[in-house]
């Protein structure tokens, strides 16, 4: 397990105190492994609703990629403090081919997801992104819980 990909969905509840990243950084101790932490943005739309300036809207939306950018890299930061190889990726696409992607491009041995306990069984039913990898994934999926 040389190459470890964490795929962040929420910016705002992650933290390198996290279920998610300290699962994570256990198994890249373990097996002096690289963690690369990728989050997926949704593919940017060019049009704005009628009563909304495009400057403004295109402005608030590069501020955000910023700012989940900036988190990020001082995510990465605080793991290599810790004594973890870690590089952080910001992407932008659809999150279940965007993970198969950079798994393969990368040549991922883990990918490691954050997983609500309740998502499992409803999620069989529609399909959620953690599903959508199980039948496509060339490597292991390791879940964690997250409240």
């Amino acid at each position: 397990m040389k190459n470890i990909l964490v795929a962040i969905d929420e910016i705002e509840t992650t933290s390198i105190t996290s279920p998610l990243m300290e699962r994570t950084m256990e198994l890249a101790r373990a097996f002096s492994g690289k963690v690369w932490l990728i989050h997926i943005v949704p593919h940017s739309s060019d049009t704005a609703p009628f009563n909304i300036d495009k400057q403004a809207l295109r402005h608030e939306a590069a501020a955000e990629l910023r700012n989940e950018h900036e988190f990020l890299q001082t995510l990465a930061r605080c793991a290599r403090d810790r004594g973890v190889e870690a590089k952080a990726l910001l992407i932008e696409g659809a999150t279940v081919s965007t993970i198969l992607k950079e798994s393969v491009r990368l040549d991922i041995d883990l990918i490691v997801l954050g997983c609500r306990r309740h998502r499992l069984p409803y999620g069989i039913l529609a399909e959620f992104t953690e599903e959508g990898l199980l039948g496509s994934c060339s490597c292991p999926i390791m879940y964690v819980p997250i409240q």
